[in-house]
This record gives C-alpha cells, structure tokens and sequence, in this order.
C-alpha cells in the first residue's frame, strides 16, 4: 500500500512539474489580472484614455466625455482603459490614489466620479500624500491600499506600446485599425462616432 501512493505521489508531482514547465502563464497571469483590474466594458473595441491630472485640457475634456463613455460602456461597444500619463511631479501620487480607490469600488461610474474630484486636487495644488487622503474623503471617497508596482508595470508598458508623448491622447482600436487621437475637440468627435 505504501509503495502504490508513493508511486502515485511522484505520478502527481511528474505531471505538476511537467505542467508549469509547459503551461507557465496559464489563468494566473498578473498582467490578466491588471487588465481586468483597469478596463471598464466588454465592448471589442478598446479605447485608451491617456491623460494627467496636472494636465489643463485634459481636465477639460473628462467631464466632456463622462456621459459618453458610461453609455458606450453600458452598451457593450467600447472596453475603456484609464491611463495616467507620468508627465507631472505629482502626477504618480495622484494615479497610485486613482488606483486605491478603485480597489475598493470598481464600477465605471465611481471611476468618473473619482477622476473628476482627482483633477480638482491637481487644480487645488494639493501635493502631500496626508493632504491628498484629507481631500478625498471630504469628497466622500474610500480606498484601499495595495502594491500598485504590477499594475503601473502594465500602464508603462501601454505608454510605450502607444508611443504617448502628450495629453490628452486617445487610442481606439477594433482589432484590425488603430486611432491615435490628440485634443480635446477630437477626442470627443472621435468617441462620439462610435456610437
């Protein structure tokens, strides 16, 4: 009997090494995790969103969009990632808070909400992390902190794939096109024609 469930064992353990060695990123791949964890939608075109809290236009354009994009997401026509472009000082702190607040409540309508008050903190000159966490939850946001490093590796790999030199910037892409669209007017007119 011993010597059956000891074959049986390195059976089993033959077949676990032999599947990692083969299958290394099967369903436990970070970078799946990270996508999921920073696209709102189902929709098959996908949209990048680049932009920067300390950005003058790009905070213009958010509030432009906010209805839109609810509406593309709910419809299942667009998959929207949210991606804060490093240019500012201050502009990681400010995207590490964008990301605690959606670890603790990830619907696409907090997202907007979140986004909207984070860009009147940029406006506001608020630039110490004690101040910041003040700030927002006077505004009536919650968060949650996490290693924000997996998720960051996977927005740096974005601005480089995209080759993002300025905000705001908007990428749309169906699968077979891609759209690089620069400005806040056309940032618009180009969402708009995906209804």
């Amino acid at each position: 009997m011993t010597y059956n469930h000891k074959k049986t064992f390195r059976r089993y353990l033959t077949l676990g090494i032999l599947f990692f060695l083969f299958f290394p990123t099967i369903a436990w791949s970070s970078s799946a995790q990270e996508m999921f964890f920073l696209s709102f939608g189902s929709g098959k075109t996908e949209v990048r969103l680049y932009t920067d809290y300390f950005c003058g236009p790009c905070s213009n354009l958010e509030p432009k969009i906010g209805h839109l994009v609810t509406d593309l997401v709910k419809r299942h026509i667009i998959t929207i990632t949210f991606v804060d472009a490093p240019f500012h000082t201050y502009s990681s702190l400010y995207a590490k808070y964008f990301l605690y607040i959606l670890n603790e409540k990830k619907e696409i309508k907090c997202a907007l909400k979140a986004r909207a008050i984070l860009f009147t903190g940029a406006k506001d000159n608020i630039f110490e992390q004690e101040k910041l966490e003040v700030f927002l939850g006077k505004q009536g946001l919650t968060f949650k902190a996490f290693d924000t490093q997996p998720v960051f590796s996977v927005l740096q790999n974005y601005l480089r794939e995209d080759r993002i030199t300025s905000t705001p910037t908007c990428v749309i892409s169906n699968g077979k096109n891609k759209e690089v669209v620069g400005g806040t007017e056309d940032i618009v007119k180009a969402l708009k024609k995906l209804k």
